[in-house]
């Protein structure tokens, strides 16, 4: 489909590091510096059978480079992950109609008209553009034969000439918009049917997650408390900017001393 060739493109330009591990890293491509905007890398290490496997900012480099470490291991990052993308299905299938409604009021609040409304003020613009034309053309013909001065005839062209370029810019707005909004409706259609496919989700895997997921936001930990907070931004695909706590609210970890030594 449409839909499965374009995040295919997307993801070919999501160009994963090489890894000196035997295996991939199951977000690899997707993990994002919330402080430097640069990648997370993969790293592993074979002594704790995948337990210490994690990432880290592709910037930090040892403490040498320009940003922080933002580590987060693979381990955890899987868990909070399946939780969410678990949610977000069951959410939408309890109420599929209310959270279709949901999707839509948050995209007309977002561009601030339907696209009824918008199309209508595009017919008009589009309507009075082509009368402009005819008025430019009589207007000349005025002219021509000397019924019209040549200060007013100037004057009304000017008029005229400064609407024309008006509706034009409206108009490629519009249409912009509009296109906008129904691909608003067709990534709700694609999501929908995502939550279908997937009823029931054992375990990720790489398909799902980039079925599911556009990126992840890494924040740095801060452990000015004593305890370990980290917050995590799943980002979801055909979400666009719609405002729903559920597919939006970030995540935030915390873990005592105690468990950060048993980790």
């Amino acid at each position: 489909s449409q839909a499965q060739w374009d995040r295919v493109q997307e993801l070919r330009k999501n160009k994963r590091r090489p890894a000196k591990a035997e295996r991939q890293g199951l977000f690899s491509g997707l993990l994002y510096c919330a402080d430097c905007g640069g990648k997370l890398h993969f790293a592993t290490c074979k002594s704790f059978e995948g337990k210490q496997d994690h990432y880290r900012c592709s910037s930090y480099k040892d403490n040498r480079g320009e940003c922080t470490c933002h580590y987060i291991r693979e381990e955890v990052l899987r868990d909070i992950v399946l939780e969410r993308i678990r949610a977000v299905t069951a959410y939408v299938r309890e109420d599929a109609e209310g959270f279709q409604q949901e999707w839509m009021q948050s995209t007309r609040k977002a561009q601030d008209s339907s696209i009824q409304q918008n199309q209508k003020q595009l017919a008009q613009a589009k309507k009075r553009l082509e009368d402009i034309d005819k008025l430019i053309t009589r207007l000349y013909e005025d002219h021509v034969l000397g019924t019209l001065s040549d200060d007013r005839y100037q004057k009304m062209m000017a008029d005229y000439e400064e609407e024309q370029e008006r509706l034009k810019t409206e108009i490629t707005v519009m249409e912009e918009l509009i296109d906008q909004q129904r691909e608003d409706s067709d990534n709700y259609d694609r999501f929908a049917a995502l939550v279908e496919k997937y009823v029931d989700i054992p375990e990720l895997t790489t398909a799902i997650v980039n079925e599911f997921i556009k990126k992840i936001i890494v924040h740095e930990a801060d452990k000015s408390s004593g305890h370990r907070r980290q917050t995590v931004e799943i980002v979801f695909n055909f979400v666009g900017q719609i405002e729903i706590p559920i597919l939006t609210e970030p995540i935030t970890l915390e873990a005592s001393p105690k468990q950060r030594k048993t980790a």
